[in-house]
């Protein structure tokens, strides 16, 4: 019960908050304290995934000039007048052809990452399209040489922000992990207030985390370290987790387009295998409730309040959703449990080249057939893993923490450095500072308020031709 109160507390604060915003946006009547220091910010283009209301927002290439610079555009624009120098010195130290020669090579590579790169419109009938491919190249320490491509297709005969969207992604390692993903996005299926999306994953993570259940459970170094005499295996905390699941979520938008509600099916299996028959897993040591993997589909309503003023690269706005979603065996789920979660975000700019964001995500998992795999979920209306991971509580490693109860607090100031072209290709380039904390609680522990794990560190962001 003590939970209970916590959580509606919490509920009734940011739904104020929320009622506060939007009484701002749409000019009611407030205290002069509240309204006195705020300013009005015209709206920006849409995302790719968000639906807009009847009026038509300006596309990406219209509005890329009239967003906030970045530091590094005033820099360069307070140092232009020492153009004129640097060419003065190139000539009289007889590198202005070296430069030329240069410049030339670099515009070529730039032709070339562009032409890789690009989206080319095309138009088949009366009908405008857009086909965007883009490459998957990196290497990581524990996947190995990832390989792959994402390719999407879009029918842009309505701009807001297209009729219809297909992304196809294929990845792959050489040493056997995959993350394959088919999606279909319709932002206006039967009217502009119906959306549906469709959406099949097939992820096979060969090094998915299991340190225990709990928010105190210990990492021993020594377990994982060779030439060290209590070394058991690199691999003692890890597993391989194949989980395909196919979605259908659909969304019915209402109240000037800002608040909508949703319902999904979601049809899944879950695998768990070790690394090496050979080497020693925690996992299977322990044998904790669901190793065994099975069935988790599941059926989910919510309801969702959104006022970003362009979501994939919000400067202001709220996000407030609550999601219930019953694994049940009417849905020929293997386990029966429940899950409900509270989600808010908001976004705040100032001064110039800032904007603060900031999320509360609350999740209980309800029942006594719960496998241990879904203590790992934030299952709201986009599915989040936690905690630890790149998702919440970053810089910890993946499901570090997992119980019934799960709380994250994010807090990141996102910071313009850039806002221009790079290869022929709209830019933005952002420096994120970020403190995350949270913890989890088993559904038989008291609730108390010590105990937080904190994370901090700094990410690198680019948006790209939004």
């Amino acid at each position: 019960m003590i939970i209970h109160r916590y959580i509606k507390i919490l509920f009734f604060l940011s739904l104020t908050i929320s009622l506060c915003v939007y009484a701002q946006e749409n000019q009611l009547p407030l205290k002069k304290s509240l309204t006195k220091t705020k300013k009005k910010h015209s709206p920006v283009a849409v995302t790719a995934k968000t639906p807009l209301g009847p009026q038509l927002k300006k596309t990406p290439m219209e509005r890329k000039d009239k967003l906030a610079p970045g530091i590094l555009n005033d820099v360069k624009e307070a140092t232009t007048s020492e153009d004129s120098e640097v060419d003065d010195w190139e000539e009289n130290t007889g590198k202005k052809e070296i430069a030329t020669e240069l410049t030339r090579d670099f515009k070529q590579m730039s032709s070339g990452i562009k032409d890789l790169v690009q989206k080319y419109n095309f138009r088949l009938g009366d009908h405008p399209y857009a086909l965007q491919g883009l490459p998957i190249l990196y290497t990581s320490k524990s996947t190995g040489f990832n390989f792959g491509t994402r390719i999407s297709f879009a029918d842009l005969k309505t701009e807001d922000p297209y009729s219809f969207l297909f992304t196809f992604q294929f990845q792959q390692t050489d040493r056997g992990a995959k993350n394959h993903e088919m999606s279909l996005d319709i932002p206006s299926f039967f009217s502009r207030h119906w959306r549906i999306r469709l959406t099949y994953t097939y992820p096979e993570v060969i090094d998915n985390n299991y340190f225990g259940i709990g928010n105190n459970t210990a990492y021993d170094k020594d377990l994982v370290t060779p030439g060290n005499p209590k070394f058991l295996s690199r691999t003692y905390y890890q597993y391989i987790f194949t989980y395909p699941r196919f979605t259908v979520d659909i969304f019915y938008k209402f109240f000037r387009e800002k608040l909508s509600i949703y319902a999904g099916i979601g049809l899944d299996r879950a695998s768990i295998d070790p690394n090496s028959i050979n080497q020693i897993s925690k996992i299977f040591t322990e044998r904790p409730f669901g190793y065994g993997g099975g069935n988790t589909n599941y059926i989910k309503v919510g309801m969702k309040y959104d006022s970003r003023d362009y979501p994939m690269n919000p400067t202001k706005g709220i996000v407030l959703a609550g999601t219930y979603t019953d694994h049940a065996k009417f849905m020929s789920s293997d386990y029966s449990y429940e899950d409900v979660d509270f989600t808010y975000i908001g976004f705040f700019s100032f001064l110039k080249y800032f904007v603060l964001g900031h999320r509360i995500m609350i999740d209980q998992v309800f029942g006594n057939n719960i496998p241990f795999f879904a203590l790992a979920e934030f299952n709201s209306y986009d599915n989040y893993q936690g905690l630890g991971g790149q998702d919440t509580l970053r810089g910890a490693p993946t499901f570090r923490f997992i119980n019934n109860l799960k709380f994250v607090n994010q807090i990141e100031l996102r910071t313009r450095f850039y806002n221009g072209i790079v290869f022929g290709q709209h830019m933005e380039l952002f420096v994120v500072p970020y403190w995350d904390f949270g913890r989890v609680w088993d559904k038989h522990q008291q609730f108390t308020f010590d105990s937080f794990h904190n994370t901090f560190g700094n990410t690198f962001k680019f948006i790209w031709n939004t």
